[in-house]
């Protein structure tokens, strides 16, 4: 009797290891990375976003004054309350991009690479790194 006890204890344990670490999205050199606004974030708002004519190029291109130029970018985050930081889900930055409405039309969306680096960096406070 404590022999089988302790076999379905020893498989309960195992299938809980199983399951926690089946069950994690981020691998752990996603988790310990920090991203990099200068390294990461901003060579995706480059050659995404910021679109010479149409998009989110200059202080006056006609899209809520939101540049993503890269003298201003992050401080035009900053300024139009575009990330909450430490929270993405509230962030509206991460919302256009997760969602696909930004890019806009002809514009290719960002692939689920470059979202979960926008996701990551607001997660760690979307700092000016």
């Amino acid at each position: 009797m404590r022999n089988r006890k302790a076999i379905a204890s020893g498989i309960a344990i195992a299938s809980f290891f199983a399951m926690a670490m089946f069950s994690c999205t981020h691998s752990a050199d996603q988790v310990s990375r920090t991203v990099s606004f200068k390294s990461d974030i901003q060579p995706i708002l480059e050659a995404n976003c910021a679109i010479n004519g149409s998009c989110h190029l200059g202080a006056n291109n006609g899209n809520d004054q939101i540049s993503f130029d890269s003298s201003v970018a992050y401080s035009t985050i900053i300024a139009k309350h575009l990330t909450a930081a430490g929270n993405p889900a509230a962030s509206i930055l991460y919302s256009q991009v997760s969602s696909g409405i930004m890019p806009k039309s002809p514009y290719s969306p960002l692939s689920a690479d470059k979202v979960l680096l926008i996701h990551d960096w607001i997660e760690q406070g979307a700092n000016n790194n």
